[in-house]
């Protein structure tokens, strides 16, 4: 398997169906070349790695995208990925409680109305 094709797989791994359509659509209309770096060196490359199990990059990837106060599609995308690897709502909410103190309190009721929103619409 090339590049490509491990970045698309690992990325339907754990972002889901819908992601790769997103990154193409989205990013690949304005940016065919960042495009295809998030799907090859990203999910390609770093996704890939064993030294992490997937929750393990999940767990760093939200905590990340918090602390720098990132709310958008990376954060919703990546709560998604959360699910798909093994992490349960419980556990979602129990981080985000924890990390309050350490990333502010209108931080997380941020990423709680994000978290409503993501679950509701995977429900929807």
């Amino acid at each position: 398997m090339n590049k490509r094709e491990l970045g698309e797989q690992r990325l339907k791994d754990v972002l889901g169906e819908k992601a790769l359509e997103i990154i193409n659509q989205r990013l690949g209309a304005i940016s065919p070349d960042f495009a295809n770096y998030i799907v090859e060196f990203t999910y390609g490359e770093l996704y890939a790695r064993r030294g992490l199990t997937d929750k393990s990059k999940e767990l760093a990837a939200v905590t990340s995208l918090l602390a720098q106060h990132i709310f958008g599609l990376p954060l919703r995308s990546h709560f998604i990925g959360m699910i798909n690897v093994g992490w349960q709502k419980e556990e979602i909410i129990e981080l985000l409680i924890f990390l309050m103190n350490y990333l502010g309190a209108p931080t997380i009721v941020e990423a709680f109305v994000v978290l409503a929103e993501t679950l509701k619409e995977a429900i929807d």
